[in-house]
């Protein structure tokens, strides 16, 4: 059966933080802050439209916008391009990654964005900017008390606009050095009998300090042979494909996807850390690159915030890759709207009830 999704097309397939939030207020809420923006300017995450929006209002500035996500990095791009602005676009694990080259760094931060993911923003803008720097947050949350309290923590002193309807706006300046501080937790992990293992997770990715249930509930129903090659689809920090791992045995292979740049580099390292033999990385939001019938077995535990069609193109993507009798485990949450998607790309399949949740699987 041929897939109904365009690959090119479709939304992240990254188990990041969304950033669907549209911002709408931020050209009203940009004039307070305008004249403290100097060249060469960083623009830390966003939306497409509301960042796109920001790069005409800076009026032709050297501006580079920061993603984490591949999928929201061309989108941008593409909308850069529509509306005849200029910017460079990098997505990358760490925004620390960027030369600490810039004047003023812009944190564009939605209502309902992490707590932890903030904090780590503020503080490796701080490592961006030259001395003297100055870091922006335009918040669109009306009431917002975290972001004096995070400027000051990093920059040791926050200005703020008075507050108005539209949001609130802080800026700080970097006046000296410090150390880099890597935000993470890590947990501890097994799989039905197996070996413990240490995962470490980093905010703005999926299951940050802990070991999601679906993908437990899933890891104990999915059988693995020694031997086999394993798709873990939206690896996330890679727990999936580290717990697998040790059904396919010294002989067997893991390839961990995502389309967040940040989850790749955690999978990295979490295999690595973990003995995962012969693991293989891709970071893409075309999952077209991948290589047709080549996988034993592919699990896959989708994003529930997303759209639906990103379960969609799991399962697509499932059946394009599989070698004929290999399997297919999604779970789901959702199971009313996902099993007749299932049923009509793989026939029949088994669900199973674990940890509330349900595990569908299916055999190209």
């Amino acid at each position: 059966m041929k897939p109904r999704c365009n690959h090119r097309q479709l939304q992240a397939i990254g188990k990041g933080f969304p950033y669907h939030n549209p911002m709408k207020n931020l050209l009203e809420l940009y004039p307070i802050a305008a004249g403290k923006v100097v060249p060469p300017v960083a623009i830390i995450l966003g939306s497409p439209w509301p960042v796109t929006q920001l790069v005409g209002a800076l009026g032709g500035m050297e501006t580079t916008c920061f993603q984490l996500d591949l999928y929201q990095a061309a989108r941008l791009r593409e909308k850069l391009a529509q509306e005849n602005v200029v910017a460079e676009v990098v997505a990358s694990a760490d925004l620390w990654d960027l030369p600490a080259k810039f004047r003023t760094a812009i944190f564009l931060s939605t209502a309902h964005s992490d707590y932890e993911l903030k904090l780590d923003m503020v503080e490796q803008g701080f490592h961006i900017l030259e001395l003297g720097g100055r870091f922006i947050t335009f918040s669109e949350y009306k009431r917002d008390t975290t972001f004096a309290k995070l400027h000051k923590k990093v920059f040791g002193k926050c200005s703020e606009a008075p507050r108005n309807s539209l949001g609130n706006v802080f800026w700080s300046e970097k006046t000296g050095e410090q150390p880099r501080r890597r935000h993470q937790i890590e947990f501890h992990a097994k799989n039905r009998d197996g070996a413990s293992m240490n995962i470490v997770s980093w905010p703005g990715t999926f299951s940050y300090g802990r070991m999601d249930e679906g993908s437990r509930a899933m890891l104990e129903v999915a059988e693995v042979k020694p031997g086999d090659r394993i798709l873990d689809l939206g690896c996330g920090n890679g727990s999936v494909g580290c717990l697998i791992s040790a059904a396919a045995g010294p002989t067997g292979q893991v390839v961990f996807v995502d389309s967040n740049a940040r989850a790749v580099k955690l999978a990295e390292i979490n295999a690595a850390a973990n003995g995962v033999p012969n693991p293989e990385f891709l970071a893409t939001d075309k999952l077209g690159d991948l290589k047709p019938v080549s996988f034993d077995a592919v699990l896959a535990n989708p994003p529930y915030y997303a759209n639906s069609e990103v379960g969609r193109l799991f399962i697509d993507t499932a059946r394009e890759v599989l070698k004929p009798g290999g399997r297919f485990y999604f779970v789901t949450k959702m199971p009313v709207q996902t099993i007749p998607e299932i049923v009509e790309t793989f026939g029949d399949v088994e669900t199973i009830e674990n940890r509330g949740y349900t595990v569908v699987s299916g055999s190209a």
